[in-house]
């Protein structure tokens, strides 16, 4: 968490390549976790079939890209908020940006992650998971 974020979360923001939104411990208290979004693709031959057909390639998507939580602040439901943060975050910019889904590279968390939706692409040699924006839109009632 430390490492990326010191070397590469604020470049990235005020380059435009991604979004970094931080969770402080307190008013002005020291970052304790964050989440962040950027512009991707996704590659029409990683979907399942019944999905490829009619679509273009490659699809627009959302990256869901960095997800931490400081270790003393673990367990404590910042991850899932930041999560659900990062999924309502991406479902309203896509009505204005077309987006086709959210991916991510879970590094592990298979488990947390599909909780919220998120699936295997079974041809992604990277092992991405994805949920698509019909699917989110669904589950909060904004379908």
């Amino acid at each position: 968490m430390n490492h990326w974020f010191r070397s590469h979360a604020w470049a990235n923001h005020a380059a435009g390549i991604s979004r970094v939104n931080v969770v402080c411990d307190g008013a002005g208290g020291p970052v304790i976790g964050y989440v962040t979004l950027s512009a991707a693709q996704i590659e029409r031959s990683s979907l399942p079939k019944a999905r490829q057909r009619n679509r273009p390639d490659p699809l627009p998507a959302t990256l869901l890209g960095q997800l931490a939580v400081h270790k003393e602040h673990q367990g404590k439901g910042i991850a899932r908020s930041l999560l659900q943060f990062a999924l309502l975050t991406a479902l309203r910019a896509s009505r204005d940006v077309a987006s086709w889904d959210v991916i991510l590279h879970p590094l592990g968390l298979r488990t947390f992650h599909a909780q919220y939706g998120f699936q295997d692409l079974p041809f992604d040699l990277r092992r991405a998971m994805v949920v698509r924006m019909i699917d989110l839109a669904s589950a909060v009632g904004t379908g």
